[in-house]
């Protein structure tokens, strides 16, 4: 992964660490490092301008299977780690043994799914949503029920490209869309990619008027989705495949600015 940033004075001609991150879902605020592998990070000379600019390879494996991170940086001139304002990078595990030939697997965030709203009625994302579809250049593939879903249950899982679904579900490169029960289309798009099983957890609605058409008429406010509404494939980068099993999407970062506490 390519990381270009820009940090204030205080780290001029100093060395940074920069990385991999995982933010809470509960409180962004919380950075930790992103632990996999410690190959995930190397550090940086930033210039007299307060620029650097690394490459760093990324972890071959994912123990815990497809993720979100933010790349960062930490050192003496920051206070804790900060990390690139955006939407995050997502990784996603090649794996041909759970996709043979050309389906690949959709996991839905369990974790964002079981999130509840602040209102009286404690809804969860997932009661809210009641289900959710995919389709492929248009073309319906699978769905499934979210209603179900507690915190720390298994993510429940789209598969696509299996017998019985419209060629487009395992053509590369088509587009993914997702809609919930009611017909709304989510924000997040995706480019299928065949062998790949990789992560939704972003389940922000499309605003009104983008996208595929939604049933007429309001729909009730959801509950937090964990996210902003935006979506990782959305004017992305071309995909990179990193080491044997694992792809990054959106891997060439340009130009990220952070935006850090000083120190006194």
């Amino acid at each position: 992964m390519n990381v270009v940033g820009n940090l204030p004075a205080s780290c001029a001609g100093r060395e940074v660490e920069v990385g991999l991150f995982i933010r809470d879902r509960g409180d962004p605020k919380v950075i930790t490092p992103f632990e996999p592998s410690n190959t995930a990070r190397t550090n940086a000379a930033v210039s007299t301008a307060g620029t650097f600019s690394v490459s760093f390879p990324l972890p071959r494996e994912l123990p815990d299977g497809p993720t979100r991170v933010w790349p960062g940086v930490r050192g003496d001139c920051v206070d804790a780690p900060v990390v690139d304002d955006s939407l995050g990078v997502e990784l996603a595990v090649l794996d041909p043994v759970r996709n043979p030939g050309r389906t690949s697997t959709v996991l839905l965030s369990s974790e964002a799914l079981a999130s509840v709203s602040n209102g009286p009625d404690r809804t969860s994302l997932g009661a809210f949503l009641g289900s959710v579809e995919v389709r492929a250049d248009g073309e319906r593939c699978t769905g499934v029920a979210t209603d179900g879903v507690s915190a720390g249950s298994p993510p429940l899982a789209l598969r696509l490209g299996e017998a019985g679904q419209p060629a487009a579900c395992s053509r590369a490169g088509a587009r993914l869309t997702f809609f919930n029960s009611r017909g709304q289309r989510l924000f997040v798009e995706m480019e299928l990619i065949p062998g790949v099983t990789r992560l939704l957890d972003n389940f922000a609605a499309a605003p009104p008027g983008t996208g595929d058409p939604s049933p007429v008429g309001a729909a009730p406010n959801p509950p937090a989705t964990g996210q902003l509404p935006g979506g990782e494939s959305r004017g992305s980068t071309p995909l990179g495949i990193a080491g044997a099993g694992l792809v990054a999407l959106a891997a060439l970062l340009g130009a990220l600015g952070f935006a850090v506490r000083h120190r006194a």
